[in-house]
Order: C-alpha cells, then sequence, then structure tokens
C-alpha cells in the first residue's frame, strides 16, 4: 500500500508537469500570434506619399477648368489659396515657422543665398545670414515699388508714379535695422541706384522664367507652373500687380530699356 501511495503521487506531479508545460506553450502560441498579427497590421497599412508637382497640377488643372491667366488674376488668387495647393505647398516647400497662405509662405519663406550673395560680396567680405535677409527685404520692398511705377505709367500718372515710389523706397530704407545696415556696409553716395540695378537684375531673372513657362506651356498652364515651380515670385504677382496688362509689359521686358 504505501510503494502505491507513492507512485500515485509521483503520476500526479508527472501530470501536473505536463499541464504546467502545455500552459505555458499556449500562453507563448497566443503572444505570438498576437505579435505576427500586430506586424501583419503595420505592414499593410498605406505610407502616406508627397504630391508630386505633375500630378498637383493635373489635380489643380481638373479643379480650375476655367482659364488661369485672367485680366485680374482672380483665378490664380483662387488656386492658391485652395487645400490642394496650399498641402502641396507645405509638403514641397518646407519652412520653419508654420503658414496657412501663400502670402505668409513670402513672410516666413528663407531668401535664397545664391541670389543674393555675389551682390553682397561686392560690399561685405563675408555675408551671413542677417546681411541677406535685409537684402532681401530691401529687394521685395523695391520690387512692389517698381510694380507700382510700371501699373501708374501705363495709366498715365507719371508725377504720382514718382512720388509713389519714392515714399515706398525711402520707407524700407529709413527702417532702423536697415539704415543701420546700410550706413556700416554701403557707401552713401549712389547707394539707391546700386540697389535699383541689382533689383532690375532679379526682375529679368524672374521675367525669363516666367516667359520659359509661358512660351512651353501657354499662358494659363505656364501660370500654373510658376506657381508650383517657384510660389514665392507668384505671391509678389498677386501682391504687386493688380492686371495682366502692366505684367505682360513687365514680363517682355518694355520697363527694362536702359536711358541713354
Amino acid at each position: 500500500m504505501q510503494h502505491l501511495s507513492c507512485m500515485t503521487i509521483f503520476i500526479f506531479l508527472v501530470i501536473g508537469f505536463q499541464l504546467l508545460g502545455c500552459s505555458e506553450t499556449t500562453d507563448n502560441d497566443t503572444s505570438e500570434e498576437i505579435d505576427t498579427s500586430s506586424a501583419a497590421t503595420l505592414i499593410t497599412e498605406p505610407i502616406p506619399i508627397k504630391p508630386t508637382p505633375e500630378e498637383t497640377f493635373e489635380k489643380l488643372k481638373t479643379l480650375f477648368p476655367k482659364p488661369i491667366f485672367d485680366e485680374e488674376f482672380t483665378t490664380l488668387g483662387e488656386v492658391t489659396t485652395s487645400k490642394t495647393y496650399l498641402d502641396f505647398l507645405t509638403q514641397e516647400y518646407r519652412t520653419e515657422k508654420p503658414f496657412k497662405t501663400l502670402a505668409a509662405y513670402l513672410d516666413v519663406a528663407q531668401p535664397d543665398p545664391e541670389r543674393y550673395t555675389p551682390f553682397l560680396k561686392e560690399f561685405i567680405k563675408n555675408p551671413n545670414e542677417t546681411d541677406i535677409a535685409i537684402m532681401h527685404q530691401i529687394t521685395l520692398q523695391f520690387r512692389c515699388a517698381n510694380a507700382m511705377q510700371y501699373q501708374m505709367l501705363l495709366g498715365g500718372n507719371i508725377l504720382e508714379a514718382i512720388f509713389a515710389v519714392l515714399e515706398k523706397k525711402l520707407g524700407i530704407l529709413n527702417e532702423k535695422n536697415v539704415k543701420a545696415w546700410r550706413k556700416l556696409h554701403f557707401p552713401e553716395e549712389n547707394f539707391v541706384s546700386t540697389i535699383d540695378d541689382f533689383v532690375r537684375e532679379t526682375e529679368r531673372v524672374d521675367t525669363l522664367f516666367i516667359q520659359e513657362q509661358f512660351e512651353k506651356h501657354g499662358k494659363n498652364d505656364g501660370i500654373l507652373w510658376v506657381a508650383l515651380r517657384n510660389p514665392a515670385l507668384t505671391a509678389e504677382i498677386l501682391n504687386n500687380f493688380t492686371n495682366t496688362d502692366a505684367f505682360l509689359k513687365w514680363i517682355n521686358g518694355d520697363f527694362f530699356i536702359e536711358e541713354p
């Protein structure tokens, strides 16, 4: 009897260990199945793809079927305030500070050093980010003043154009940070004419780019490609030009004829 009791206890212990082993195996198998399922879920989730300029162009053409190059840039303004365009802008042209409109993008976008550095090196040994930022600020205001002048001259308001442009340019040059920077780096004499020459050259470069888009794609598709490939220039166009008459003369170089 005593031998039988020992055997019985031994059998129960063996069965118990086997049950425990099965329980652990089952738990492990379940855990592995959950992990595998979770991994499979992660793999099958779609990865967001940034829209290409070509895809965005086609989508905008569908959303805005009427001519984009209209007399007062009305449709272009609608295009640049659309969610499709602004989503593309946000992904394609990332900025340190967020923006919600094209005009706001112009305020936060970093100026292109290649545009300003060669000019600044004529006066400043090692131009830095501050020098580029101030020169960019001056250039934007001078280009805006020039656009005002072009449009006023077409309207025959010559004296009004002269005073308006002078006021606009002196306004930026007399701002505290600009004034201090100018006195530090530039000789007082001929400063305005020096800046004017540089600004006109930036305009020539941009008008050449627009001409190329128009020649390749036509005016309607061309202005849309300008918006996709150079949003800062597009923001200037919408801000500075009220109609296409002066704009077309500008891109054709009618205002860049050098005086003898």
